[in-house]
Order: C-alpha cells, then structure tokens, then sequence
C-alpha cells in the first residue's frame, strides 16, 4: 500500500494484524427445513397459558423430555419451562425408555 507524505515522494506502509481472524463462523441455528413441523389445534377463545403449556409439552415430548434441549428449540430459559409445568410434569410427560 503506497501513501505521500508530505513532499510527494512514495512511501511504502505494511499493514500487521496483531490477532488472528476466525476464517469462518458457525451457525448454531439450523435451517428451517430442517426444524421439526407441529400442528396444534386450539379453540377460539383458549386462554394463552392454555396454549402455551401445550406447545411446550408437545416441544417437549419431541426432545424426549431433555427440557434443556426444549428450552433451545423454544427460545426460552430452561427454568420457564419447569416453572410453567411444574417439576413433577416436566419429569414425568415422558416415560422413561427401557
């Protein structure tokens, strides 16, 4: 990279990077066709927490009660879901595998 200082003449610059740039940066997100599809069906009138602890049961029933991995497909903190179903239901809408 070339640069005049002052009088005119030519000076040649070097640019150094101190830190290393990431290449590339991964997605944690998968695509949307790749996201699991769900039909719930509701009532006119149901109440939101009504429907909300259906679509999080169901969520889930999917990850095979991990709430962890629930709360990830949610976008929600893990505890909302214990708080919202209660410990005993969170634990036990899924039977255990054999």
């Amino acid at each position: 990279m070339k640069s005049s200082l002052g009088g005119g003449s030519p000076v040649e610059s070097r640019e150094f990077a101190t830190l290393p740039r990431p290449v590339a940066t991964i997605k944690a997100e998968s695509p949307a066709e790749m996201q699991p599809t769900f039909t719930l069906t509701f009532t006119l009138g149901s109440p939101m927490r009504e429907i909300s602890d259906a679509v999080i049961r169901t969520v889930l029933q999917y990850s095979r009660g991990n709430r962890l991995r629930a709360a990830q497909l949610l976008q929600i903190n893990p505890r909302t879901i214990r708080r919202r179903l209660g410990k005993k239901e969170a634990a036990s809408s899924t039977p255990l595998a054999a």
